[in-house]
């Protein structure tokens, strides 16, 4: 489960970074279950980053 290694990883971590998956204009704006699961969940600062289009 990634999103709960993240999470557990987090609690020693300075910064966690995770991918946005959300493509297009609408699903653009939305993030994955493993993005949304860390940043509700981790104990530090999570960066979410998108790829180029």
């Amino acid at each position: 489960r990634p999103g709960k290694a993240l999470t557990e990883a987090s609690r020693t971590a300075q910064l966690v970074v995770v991918g946005g998956q959300g493509r297009g204009e609408l699903t653009g704006l939305l993030l994955g279950s493993v993005s949304q699961s860390v940043l509700h969940h981790a104990d530090c600062p999570v960066a979410v980053v998108r790829g180029p289009r």
